[in-house]
Order: structure tokens, then C-alpha cells, then sequence
């Protein structure tokens, strides 16, 4: 009798408990709110360049923090929207440059030595 009880109380809480939310998902919802709340337009940069791909249309810059879009310093690889703007970089410059916006950060606009 007592497991007769057992199950469909056990049942009955899992059906009561708020779904499980995966870390993606709580990634996804604070990249929104901080999008949502990011600046308007280009977002700059300051940084070192480390890797440049000419062909590809790629430079990697380990860059400072970006406050704008609250991202701390790391090394990202980032695409040029033109990369005729790669031009007279090379590796170990110390560079300004702009993400085409609070939304798309993984594309430049502008790279520029100090």
C-alpha cells in the first residue's frame, strides 16, 4: 500500500517543479539583456594584434577590456568587413578597431596602428 503512495506522489512533484534550464539558455538571456542594454553603432577596441590572415580576411587581436559590451581582455579572431582594412597591420601592432556593433561583434570595421 505504502508504494502504491509513493509513486504517484513523486509523480506529482516532478509535474509541480519549474522545467530545468540549461546553461546555454541562461548564456543566451544575459548576451540578450546585454545587448539590449549595449550602445548603438561601432564599439571600439584597443589591442595587440596576433595573428593576421590576409586570405581569409581575419586578424586576431588580443585586446583590452571592451566596458561598452562588457567583455573582459582575451585573444579573439575577428572577420574584416573589408579586408582591404588589413592592409599595413602586422603582428606585434599595437592597433584601435571597431566592432561593426553591440550585435555583431565578431565582424571589424576599422583596424588602425597606434
Amino acid at each position: 500500500m505504502l508504494k502504491a503512495l509513493i509513486v504517484p506522489i513523486v509523480l506529482l512533484a516532478a509535474a509541480c517543479s519549474p522545467p530545468a534550464q540549461d546553461a546555454k539558455s541562461d548564456a543566451n538571456m544575459d548576451m540578450a539583456e546585454s545587448a539590449a542594454s549595449a550602445p548603438a553603432g561601432p564599439v571600439s577596441g584597443v589591442g595587440t594584434v596576433t595573428a593576421i590572415d590576409a586570405a581569409g580576411g581575419t586578424v586576431t587581436i588580443n585586446h583590452e577590456s571592451i566596458a561598452a559590451i562588457s567583455w573582459p581582455s582575451m585573444n579573439m579572431q575577428f572577420t574584416a568587413e573589408d579586408p582591404a582594412i588589413l592592409q599595413g597591420v602586422a603582428v606585434g601592432d599595437r592597433v584601435n578597431f571597431e566592432l561593426k556593433s553591440a550585435t555583431e561583434t565578431s565582424t571589424i570595421t576599422m583596424v588602425r596602428r597606434q
